[in-house]
């Protein structure tokens, strides 16, 4: 059975006016994260943002429907997540992030957490999935913890490397050789503050302590990697010592694999 993995939609609210599409919001799918998912014989769909206030979606299928027809969820990075979304005051204009945005996939993620489906967190993700079990964000790690190493710089983008360290016990711990060295992607400058209910961490920054990881200890398959492991596939990348994304997405997909199995109706 070929797994069919739902992945959450960046939204463009205004997009530039070169595009030709003036006064339309577009939904996407960054393309690493598809060929990520696709890598390892998974069908990624992304699922559609839904407009909460258009008259055109009186009769909308229920999300729980859509979560029905798919296996597994995975968040995509993107913009920062509002400060009011998990109760506190916004500090800078610079950080307002997207309400629309984290209404929409906070739906997601109640429907496949309820569903037990597997979900799987990335950068933005990993954060949204703190706020949903109530957690909260540093809102700006440069001027709100100081002394950290630098954990987003716009020039390098996806160029910018720093180790992380596996926590004892952990999920991740498991997935990788203890006496390799880990190096990931770093392209945020927020990250988790006040731990989420039933949330354990799974990885840190080893230089300043940052929260790298995090996973849900209930039923189910709930990992948030602060990371982009999906920017990890060109073998090149093995040069500067990368964290091989493999063995993360084949854990989610055998999560997704064997909650599938269990639920498959007989013939």
């Amino acid at each position: 059975m070929t797994l069919r993995i739902g992945i959450s939609a960046r939204l463009l609210h205004q997009p530039p006016p070169g595009l030709g599409l003036p006064q339309k919001r577009l939904q996407f799918l960054e393309s690493s994260m598809a060929h990520w998912v696709m890598a390892h014989s998974a069908i990624p769909l992304m699922m559609p943002f839904v407009d909460e206030q258009s008259p055109q979606l009186v009769n909308r299928v229920p999300v729980s429907e859509m979560v029905d027809l798919l296996d597994g969820l995975v968040l995509q990075g993107g913009i920062d997540i509002c400060p009011e979304t998990y109760g506190e005051t916004l500090g800078h204009p610079d950080w307002a992030g997207d309400p629309i945005r984290d209404r929409y996939e906070l739906a997601l993620l109640r429907g496949f957490i309820d569903a037990r489906k597997p979900v799987l967190g990335v950068c933005r993700g990993a954060q949204l999935i703190n706020v949903y079990y109530g957690g909260s964000l540093v809102q700006d790690i440069p001027s709100q913890r100081g002394g950290s190493v630098v954990h987003q710089d716009i020039s390098r983008y996806d160029r910018l490397m720093h180790d992380v360290a596996f926590e004892p016990g952990s999920l991740l711990g498991t997935l990788y050789p203890a006496n390799e060295p880990h190096r990931i992607t770093s392209i945020h400058h927020q990250c988790v503050n006040r731990l989420g209910d039933g949330l354990v961490v799974e990885a840190r920054c080893p230089q300043d302590g940052v929260i790298e990881a995090i996973r849900h200890t209930g039923p189910g398959f709930v990992l948030g990697l602060q990371w982009h492991p999906e920017f990890h596939l060109e073998p090149a990348e093995a040069l500067h010592g990368l964290l091989d994304s493999g063995p993360v997405m084949q854990a989610f997909l055998d999560a997704a694999r064997a909650r599938a199995d269990r639920h498959r109706k007989p013939a």
